[in-house]
């Protein structure tokens, strides 16, 4: 979808994107902007997302800000109300918000474990709800959301089983979630990244190294990557794509089995 001249801002499709004060949530929300639409943008770092939000809107750039705990299940459906109330009916929803810290299993605190699935799993579970339930009860058909997956949901390492807990579940949530909204017209995908270097200094060079060995297509991935995808995802184009996870690692998950069995 993309903006027409003749289009006031008003009259643009509206997404919701959660954790969209840096990193992928920052660069999805620009690329939507970019596109035709505009961005409600959601994150728990209330400040941070403001500023975000203020900069877009100095580029002439249609969006707002609110801060939002995903976890939360009383903030959820407030917030939700209050960006109905203030841009209107949301179109697509993209469940960016998410952590990946790093916990050794037998070290790992209960806290630790459900403060990763509170937020990447009853996150995701309670925005969509959320998302869900105003379509529904606006009467509309139509809508799509984007879930956040990983390439760790399909491929294990050590000291993030609740991470790669947490992103396996949503690919299984995001294929009940696409069965039971289907009715309302609302399709649901996900995307599973592989490393996507977003800033600079994020992994050492001897990680890089270590990982480019497993990655078909030579490099890392950077955010215009996972945005172009989840633009896609949510355009007309994508119409026919559902229930879908698509992976986008660079061959990742591929190229991991080459190297155990020795090929590279």
């Amino acid at each position: 979808m993309t903006a027409s001249a003749h289009v006031s801002a008003g009259d643009l499709p509206l997404a919701i994107v959660t954790g969209a004060a840096r990193s992928l949530g920052h660069d999805i929300s620009r690329w939507l902007l970019q596109h035709g639409w505009r961005v409600a943008m959601t994150d728990a770092d209330g400040d941070g997302v403001k500023a975000a939000a203020a900069a877009f809107a100095s580029e002439g750039l249609p969006t707002q800000a609110w801060q939002l705990d995903v976890s939360d299940a009383h903030a959820v459906p407030v917030v939700f109300d209050a960006i109905q109330k203030a841009m209107g009916l949301p179109e697509a929803l993209v469940n960016n918000a998410g952590i990946y810290p790093d916990h050794v299993l037998l070290d790992m605190r209960v806290e630790d474990w459900d403060r990763v699935i509170g937020i990447n799993l009853r996150g995701t579970f309670l925005c969509t709800q959320a998302f869900g339930r105003q379509r529904r009860d606006a009467g509309v058909h139509g809508g799509a959301i984007v879930n956040f997956a990983s390439a760790a949901a399909f491929s294990a390492r050590p000291g993030v089983a609740h991470y790669s807990a947490s992103k396996a579940a949503i690919v299984m949530f995001t294929k009940s979630c696409a069965q039971e909204l289907g009715p309302l017209g609302i399709r649901v995908n996900a995307v599973a990244p592989g490393l996507i270097e977003v800033r600079e200094g994020q992994v050492t060079p001897e990680y890089r190294d270590a990982y480019l060995t497993m990655i078909p297509r030579g490099r890392t991935g950077r955010a215009p990557d996972i945005s172009g995808v989840v633009g896609f995802l949510l355009s007309p184009e994508a119409d026919f794509v559902n229930a879908e996870c698509i992976a986008v690692d660079g061959g990742f998950l591929a190229g991991r089995s080459l190297v155990r069995a020795g090929t590279l």
